[in-house]
């Protein structure tokens, strides 16, 4: 599936699974994403590269993915784009701990 946040902004193909009743998982297929100068990793992304769209508990089975993880994505994408800029993440939530093993 594409996405694009804003009309200025560039296509995102990604990949959503379900392997119910757990979340969403999603993956960016395409394209590969820089990081900001300075960055080690991207921010808001979780230990399996899959994007950390929500916090445990914010997403329920009985809520349709094009109604949260679509635009959640989407929205993802527009604070991605931003922090490449800026090097600040504005979209708020926790980030995930970077894996130290």
């Amino acid at each position: 599936m594409d996405l694009q946040p804003t009309p200025i902004s560039r296509r995102y193909t990604v990949k959503i699974t379900q392997q119910p009743p757990r979340a969403p998982k999603v993956e960016i297929l395409a394209p590969a994403l820089p990081l900001h100068p300075g960055a080690t990793r991207l921010p808001h992304v979780n230990h399996d590269d899959t994007l950390c769209l929500h916090q445990r508990g914010e997403w329920r089975s009985n809520m349709p993915i094009a109604d949260t993880i679509l635009p959640w994505t989407s929205e993802w994408f527009y604070y991605y784009e931003i922090w490449l800029i800026t090097g600040e993440w504005t979209g708020g939530g926790d980030w995930p701990a970077a894996r130290t093993t």
